[in-house]
């Protein structure tokens, strides 16, 4: 580990591999948005970051400019199974160890270091609460994999109170090296973009202003395949006015959804955009009558915090880190309820905005800001150097 004084921050090293289009497919997911802002923010207090990545090939593609610092000489996933079986830790890591002061894991690789503290950002613990909603290849073995991540981290930064306990019973890590830290949400999404941009994003993707909106990776846990039904319960009137948008990549165990939804592209009630960029995404928060986040489990529930930035209305699952987030400022329906969904729809469309309520639910957003998820990083930090 390097030697530091008390006057200087400590040297970061941060996982890097989901911010190269090699692994992401140019796209930035959850863990990318995260691991990027929080790079961002560190640099803004003066922290120095060292971006340590497993190349595929050759070279790195990165989306963000600024190129890797150091890679693992050997990938990091045969790393850390070659750990997990041996106990032993992660090979080739003694440059890394000359570099930084502290690691932090923002993507589930937290590989075991041998002189350099490790910190591990846990998101939730769904793959391994919920192994039924996740891609099953492979599954015992990355569940293994994921725990001893966990046991080799000094410290698991939980992303909402709400999952501590589930993180603590899943991961077997013990509650006293666990710390909640929240995420932030970025300036940009409090500004609305043009009535220029929304109508040329409108006319270039087909969709209509007033709709209810969905964002998330189909997958089974983010129950779209039950939003859809919902919304086909509405009366004919209400579809005909508020077409339903979903945003959101192909995941996994959601075959059937993917069907239904490239023969509804024609039909044009049901519009999929599968992935959309971060401006695309304004755009839609921008024009939607309501965000619709049927989600059964989560971690945190950014795509809430973001939607109240833009002044935009939320019908979300009832779920523990879902009202952390949001407080008393969503429309909350029992996780799995069709039924009450589609309740909570028909009144959001038939309901004028309360304008009023969703002032108070964008200056809530404004409580999450990256600068404080850095400040409060940097404390754990400091805790282990």
């Amino acid at each position: 580990m390097v030697q530091r004084s008390d006057a200087r921050p400590p040297i970061v090293g941060l996982s890097a591999n989901v911010l190269d289009t090699q692994f992401t497919n140019g796209q930035l997911d959850g863990i990318g948005t995260y691991t990027l802002a929080l790079e961002r923010a560190l640099v803004n207090l003066g922290v120095r970051t060292v971006r340590v990545g497993m190349p595929r090939r050759r070279r790195f593609n990165f989306i963000h400019p600024r190129n890797i610092d150091i890679a693992f000489r050997f990938p990091l996933s045969f790393s850390m199974a070659a750990t997990t079986a041996t106990g032993i830790a992660t090979p080739f890591t003694s440059r890394i160890e000359r570099a930084i002061d502290v690691y932090h894991a923002t993507d589930y690789f937290v590989p075991r270091l041998r002189r350099t503290p490790v910190v591990a950002t846990l998101y939730d613990a769904i793959p391994l609460a919920h192994p039924e909603w996740g891609n099953q290849r492979l599954r015992l073995v990355k569940n293994r994999i994921l725990r001893a991540g966990a046991a080799d981290a000094d410290v698991v930064l939980a992303i909402s109170h709400a999952a501590v306990d589930e993180i603590v019973l899943h991961y077997r890590v013990p509650r006293a090296r666990v710390r909640v830290v929240p995420l932030g949400v970025d300036e940009e999404w409090f500004t609305r973009p043009s009535s220029s941009q929304i109508d040329a994003f409108c006319r270039a993707r087909g969709v209509r202003k007033d709709c209810f909106f969905c964002v998330g990776t189909l997958q089974p846990r983010k129950n779209i395949g039950a939003l859809i039904v919902a919304y086909d319960r509405l009366p004919a009137d209400v579809r005909a006015t508020h077409q339903l948008v979903i945003a959101g990549r192909y995941g996994w165990g959601a075959e059937e959804l993917k069907a239904d939804l490239e023969a509804r592209r024609r039909k044009g009630d049901v519009v999929w955009l599968d992935y959309v960029s971060q401006d695309e995404l304004r755009a839609l928060f921008a024009i939607a009558r309501s965000l619709v986040f049927p989600t059964l489990a989560e971690g945190f529930g950014l795509p809430v915090l973001e939607a109240f930035a833009c002044g935009t209305p939320v019908i979300a699952s009832d779920l523990a880190a879902l009202r952390e987030v949001a407080g008393s400022h969503a429309v909350f329906v029992p996780p799995g309820d069709i039924d009450r969904l589609a309740e909570a729809m028909k009144r959001m469309a038939d309901t004028p905005p309360d304008h009023a309520e969703l002032e108070l639910a964008r200056r809530s957003a404004r409580q999450f800001t990256w600068a404080d998820t850095a400040r409060a990083t940097l404390d754990v930090y400091s805790e282990l150097t």
